[in-house]
């Protein structure tokens, strides 16, 4: 039986989910325990909710039969010329990409950047950077993103 998926964008409405896979992306990462994965889930809602409000936060979700499996987001801001992108203008960082245990290892979060780096190519955003845990440097490797320092970065146009 094949599995669908719907997509959809991230609202306002959503702050409480994003912050709850952004503690739970920290959890799994091994970098906070399950108390500290709480403290960092409600400190990051309000924040969301800002930059979700604000137009700075970019976010999409896919869902299985009405419930999110899988999310990711951007983090939009203005940056000026830096070398290999000479023009002003919009960057974004993906942040919170995350999937439920359950869905793993079915490219949902290869779909979801595929969307997100869609998005910033319509819309002229040319720096698009990240920062990848080690799970998943070889997903975003293979997206063209190349090593930047401790960062990566995917750089379109000029």
């Amino acid at each position: 039986m094949q599995e669908t998926y719907s997509l959809r964008i991230a609202t306002e409405g959503d702050a409480a989910l994003i912050a709850e896979h952004r503690g739970l992306m920290f959890l799994d990462m091994g970098l906070v325990s399950v108390e500290e994965a709480r403290a960092l889930t409600a400190a990051a809602e309000p924040w969301i909710f800002d930059l979700l409000k604000s137009g700075e936060y970019k976010g999409w979700f896919l869902e299985e039969q009405g419930v999110v499996v899988t999310g990711g987001g951007l983090l939009l801001r203005e940056v000026g010329p830096v070398a290999g992108c000479l023009r002003v203008g919009s960057a974004a960082h993906i942040v919170n990409v995350y999937t439920l245990l359950s869905h793993r290892k079915r490219g949902l979060a290869r779909r979801i950047l595929g969307e997100m780096l869609q998005w910033c190519a319509e819309n002229r955003i040319d720096q698009v950077t990240l920062t990848s845990s080690e799970a998943g440097r070889g997903l975003y490797a293979s997206l063209g993103f190349e090593p930047q320092m401790d960062s990566m970065r995917l750089v379109r146009g000029q």
